[in-house]
Formats: structure tokens, C-alpha cells, sequence
């Protein structure tokens, strides 16, 4: 799928929020949708959100969980309009309000110690709200409360996860010792796993996602799916991104902390972050955008980040 043209985005936001729009430029956010921020005339800026028709789905669940989130207190972006018919572009398209701020991971390394212990104030608050919604009909990430698409064990969300990225690597980059670490960790430890209950948690709220702005959290801007399983799950991804990007984790690890205690499940917050660093650097069939480039500096981070967390996860 190429990129639409800012022109076809500008006449898609004019037709569906009944103003013209006059800039529209990309930003290079979301693996699996074309991102753009659009202007008005009336000076209000909103975000655009272009997907494949196969995709059209994530849009409908985004709507759907907007509104069981703002239900409970979590900050989300109201939902302006869509189009999932390919009516005003050849692509489902959606209109969001603009929250203020940027990833956490494109502005962790310049927040103060102080303002990084607000962030992870402000995320402990988006988690306990979160588990104000019902648990799930089973495990995984589901567009709905009536999606049927869940596993019946957490460890089988897992196996997936860790199977999927698997099958897009190549041969050669298949025979690396973390694989293995992985795999065995995954069933030594599937006891403790498949004891957790289908809790609610923020699927894509990790190192990306998560809006901050004046070192406080402003918004959670994806919401295709809501997870339902390990709330530590999404932390494991986030530490792994920001150590992908810097030095340190700690605004993480602190908000992981108190999920932390108890046998084992130190080596199942390194098996969540060994997973995530296997799925970033597995080109992804859902991407619009591809993997980071093989020779760039995060690959290297994540290369040795994967083996760090394997072996802490296998480790008896």
C-alpha cells in the first residue's frame, strides 16, 4: 500500500468534517497506518489515520474503545468522523481530535528525574483505570467485548506472539541462541502464565502511544484493541523500547515494580521484553512501514537487548 497523497488527505478531511482543511502533512508514527496532522481553516489541527481495507476492523474497535475508556477516566482522543466504506479515499480513513505532546520514547531522554516520576504517577493512574473495565471473554487483544477472536490461556497469546515474529525472520536470523532461550522460557514458565487472569490492559500504550507533553502523560492515542491478560505485559514492551533508545527504563520499571513481586515473576517481565525485541525486529505482515533498517543503531540495541532478557528469562 503506498502512501495517499496530502492532497487526497486534505480533500478526504474537507468532505468528512464539513470545513476546509488546508496543510496536511505525514509523521512518522504507527507500523500499521499512514499517520497524517491535518489543518483547518478554523486553525484547529486534527489527526488523520489511513489503514488497508483489511484493517478497516481497527478503526470500528478504536471507536468502540474510546468510548469504554473515557467511561472509566483514561485520557483519550475524541473520534471526528470515518469512513471504512473507501467512499472519500481507497482506504478506511479516520478523524481524531489532536492531543498535545509526542511518544514517550521521543521525549524520554530529555525529562527531568522529576518529571519522569509524574509520568510513571500518571501511567500507574491510566492502569488502575483500566482495570475499572470488566475482564475479557478470554485472552489477546479483541476489537469488542463480543469479539469471539481470544485464546482461552495467556500463554497461548504468548506462543503467538513469539511464533508470528518468528516466521518472518529469516533462516540465518532464526538460528540465534535467544530463539531458543525464548522458547524454553515460554514453557517453563507456562504454569505461572496460564494462572493470570484476563485483566484489561492498554495494548499499544508502551513506549509509543502514550502522548506526554510537559512531563505529564496527555493522552493514549491508539485504541484498535484492548488487551486482556498480563497488565505487566505492556511495561516488558515499553522497557524494551526506551532501552532500545537510551540508557535506561526507570519511569518503567518503577509503574512494573509492584507487578513484580513474588517467585518468577522477575523472568516473566524479561520473557514480555525479549518477545517485544523479537517482534520489532521482525518485519510485520500488518506494516505500512517496515522494520527499522538492519544496519541502523536501535537494531543493534535491540539485538543485544534480546539475548540480555532471554537469558534473564531462562535463567533457573
Amino acid at each position: 500500500m503506498k502512501p495517499p497523497t496530502e492532497q487526497a488527505v486534505l480533500q478526504a478531511a474537507s468532505r468528512c468534517l464539513h470545513q476546509e482543511a488546508v496543510t496536511a502533512h505525514r509523521i512518522p508514527m504507527g507500523r500499521s497506518h499512514f499517520v497524517f496532522t491535518v489543518k483547518l481553516v478554523s486553525g484547529k489541527c486534527v489527526i488523520a489515520r489511513i489503514t488497508r481495507h483489511d484493517r478497516a476492523e481497527c478503526f470500528a474497535g478504536f471507536a468502540y474503545w474510546r468510548g469504554q475508556l473515557a467511561g472509566v477516566g483514561v485520557p483519550v482522543p475524541g473520534v471526528l468522523s470515518m469512513d471504512l466504506s473507501g467512499t472519500v479515499l481507497p482506504w478506511p480513513i479516520m478523524f481524531l481530535e489532536q492531543a498535545p505532546g509526542a511518544d514517550l520514547c521521543n521525549v524520554y531522554t530529555n525529562l527531568t528525574a522529576a518529571e519522569k516520576r509524574s509520568v510513571a504517577d500518571d501511567l500507574l493512574d491510566i492502569q488502575h483505570r483500566t482495570r475499572g473495565l470488566p475482564p475479557g471473554p478470554g485472552y489477546g487483544g479483541i476489537a469488542s467485548y463480543g469479539d469471539l477472536r481470544c485464546h482461552p490461556r495467556w500463554s497461548d497469546v504468548l506462543w503467538e506472539y513469539f511464533s508470528g515474529a518468528i516466521d518472518q525472520l529469516t533462516p540465518l536470523q532464526r538460528q540465534v541462541p535467544a530463539i531458543g532461550h525464548i522458547r524454553r522460557a515460554i514453557h517453563e514458565l507456562r504454569p505461572e502464565l496460564d494462572d493470570i487472569g484476563p485483566l484489561p490492559y492498554l495494548i499499544d500504550a508502551t513506549h509509543q502511544n502514550v502522548l506526554v507533553d510537559g512531563g505529564r502523560v496527555t493522552a493514549i492515542v491508539d485504541l484498535d484493541e484492548v488487551g486482556f491478560g498480563d497488565t505487566l505485559y505492556p511495561l516488558g514492551v515499553a522497557r524494551a523500547g526506551l532501552l532500545a533508545r537510551g540508557p535506561e527504563a526507570d519511569c518503567i520499571e518503577q509503574v512494573a515494580a509492584p507487578l513484580c513481586v513474588g517467585p518468577n515473576r522477575q523472568r516473566v517481565f524479561d520473557l514480555y521484553s525479549a518477545i517485544a525485541c523479537l517482534k520489532m525486529l521482525a518485519p510485520s505482515p500488518l506494516s505500512v512501514t517496515g522494520p527499522p533498517s538492519a544496519d541502523s543503531q536501535i537494531v543493534a540495541r535491540l539485538r543485544a537487548l534480546l539475548d540480555a532478557f532471554a537469558a534473564a528469562a531462562h535463567k533457573e
